[in-house]
């Protein structure tokens, strides 16, 4: 008897228990969306308190009030015009090869002269002529991108025109002065050669200086 009792209140204790629970796991789906919705507020707050941490990496092209060249996206409607824009597109990529031409025989003649080995410098004369062919076919490149000259241009087009026109015949007369490279390796360079090449050399970054003014803008190299 006493066994069966037991097993009764065992029994009951058993339901109970069950019937206390089921409640607690019915309720849980109910309340998850209920969480959801209160954590997504909180990530969509969040998110444009990030975005205002990011760096501002927007470039600004210059335009005409910006002290730089105005940009066009305009294409051309004539033949003509599309083949001269698309022909001042090379402008940039081919100038780069006489100015680290140029520069480099700066270097190898600088190197020659304090070091008192000829033998540096003497390919310079090889050099400076393929240097001297980038720059005859840089130049009319740049009038192609530019353009012709016009009243409003600015100080800085207008020089970097002007001197870029009469860079190739600078480079040229390196060229000229320079001597081959068999007597190169045997004996120093004049100094009308070295005067020459460094007033050509001083020229130069002062023309890309002002390539870039035009392109990017006035004070485009401020710390």
């Amino acid at each position: 008897m006493a066994n069966r009792t037991y097993k009764a209140g065992a029994f009951a204790l058993l339901m109970a228990l069950t019937v206390s629970v089921a409640p607690i796991h019915a309720a849980e789906p109910a309340s998850a969306p209920a969480t959801a919705e209160a954590t997504a507020p909180a990530t969509t707050e969040a998110a444009p308190a990030m975005a205002d941490d990011m760096p501002v990496t927007d470039m600004a092209w210059p335009t005409e009030g910006g002290g730089g060249m105005q940009m066009s996206h305009d294409k051309p409607k004539t033949f003509q015009g599309r083949l001269l824009s698309w022909l001042g597109m090379w402008h940039p990529a081919v100038i780069h090869f006489p100015i680290a031409l140029v520069l480099t025989v700066g270097l190898l003649e600088a190197a020659a002269a304090l070091r008192r080995q000829p033998l540096y410098a003497a390919s310079n004369k090889l050099l400076l002529g393929i240097a001297t062919l980038g720059a005859f076919a840089a130049a009319p490149l740049g009038w192609a991108s530019a353009g012709l000259p016009a009243p409003d241009d600015e100080s800085a087009l207008t020089i970097h025109r002007w001197l870029g026109t009469a860079m190739p015949f600078l480079i040229l007369a390196l060229w000229w002065l320079k001597r081959p490279a068999e007597a190169a390796a045997r004996r120093l360079s004049t100094r009308g050669y070295e005067a020459a090449l460094g007033l050509t050399v001083l020229l130069l970054l002062v023309q890309a200086y002002l390539g870039a003014e035009v392109t990017h803008g006035a004070g485009h190299l401020k710390f």
